[in-house]
């Protein structure tokens, strides 16, 4: 009787679970096989014909120096936005804290970027730095700061600040909300304590929060750097990857072999290297890292 309430239960767990399963497999699993086997094919949008290519498609792309200067934007935009979004989740973080007056209107502002759909952004941000009628432009040439407009993004050596500026103010409510929830489960008597010893503010800050947030901010490192090192849409919204590639990341470049060349296999074997690259600092990051050993200070 049990065997044949067993089978009857695994009968209702496969049919609940069964139609979900299959349609992830059609809809995120398969195109993700196939994008990464096209890369050892030679496709084009213009002809139907697929053929072997082996690593040629890779060779070609090494062998591209705009890939490699694309590559390092990536880097640079990535080490940018990642220590910036470190830094506004730290100190919004630490401010949302403590018990101040507005706390909560703070918090739902502090909040509020990361729920703006992306488009939202890229176009506020095209406005804010517009160089004939944005807001900072009018505020630097009001205060004296500057005597004529600034192209934030229209130049060669600003884009990418401004680029990371943008993203930074979005994605730094994530640092935020992960830094906050953490503050607020360390154990208060470890303040206590360090008070207790003589310690001030800063020794506080330094010998308690810190140790505590440490997970935390290698945490929000990992998957940010991740996600910034994979990141298109707001960069295309506002750039495209200019002005002369200035802001022409590796996602961005890959993007316009596809589309602009429309050469499959080879944008396929390009978001493969960039695959590769991910995995490889993931297993170094949790090499030398272990995000699942957290500091033992709470005792």
């Amino acid at each position: 009787m049990n065997v044949l309430r067993k089978k009857a239960d695994s009968g209702w767990i496969a049919a609940a679970i069964g139609p979900a399963l299959v349609l992830l497999l059609i809809t995120a699993y398969l195109p993700i096989v196939y994008a990464l086997t096209l890369g050892f094919y030679r496709k084009s949008a213009f002809s139907p014909d697929v053929d072997w290519a082996g690593v040629d498609n890779f060779v070609w792309l090494l062998g591209q120096e705009d890939l490699w200067f694309a590559l390092l934007r990536s880097i640079i935009f990535t080490l940018g936005s990642v220590g910036f979004q470190v830094l506004f989740g730290l100190f919004f973080g630490l401010l949302l804290n403590e018990v101040i007056r507005g706390r909560t209107v703070l918090r739902s502002l502090v909040i509020l970027p990361y729920l703006l759909p992306t488009i939202v952004i890229g176009l506020v941000f095209r406005w804010i730095f517009n160089p004939d009628f944005g807001i900072v432009n009018q505020f630097l040439l009001s205060s004296g700061m500057v005597s004529r407009p600034i192209n934030f993004f229209g130049g060669l050596n600003t884009a990418m600040p401004s680029i990371i500026m943008a993203t930074s103010w979005q994605y730094g409510s994530f640092a935020v909300l992960l830094v906050l929830a953490r503050l607020q489960s360390i154990n208060p008597r470890l303040y206590e304590a360090a008070r207790t010893c003589g310690a001030g503010t800063w020794r506080c800050f330094i010998d308690v929060t810190l140790p505590n947030l440490r997970t935390t901010l290698m945490l929000i490192a990992l998957l940010r750097g991740i996600w910034m090192f994979n990141k298109f849409d707001l960069i295309w919204i506002i750039t495209q990857g200019g002005p002369l590639q200035a802001t022409e990341t590796l996602p961005i470049y890959i993007y316009k072999i596809a589309f602009r060349d429309f050469d499959f296999g080879r944008a396929a074997a390009g978001c493969l290297l960039m695959f590769i690259l991910l995995l490889a600092v993931s297993a170094i990051y949790f090499r030398f890292f272990n995000p699942t050993k957290e500091v033992e200070v709470n005792r």
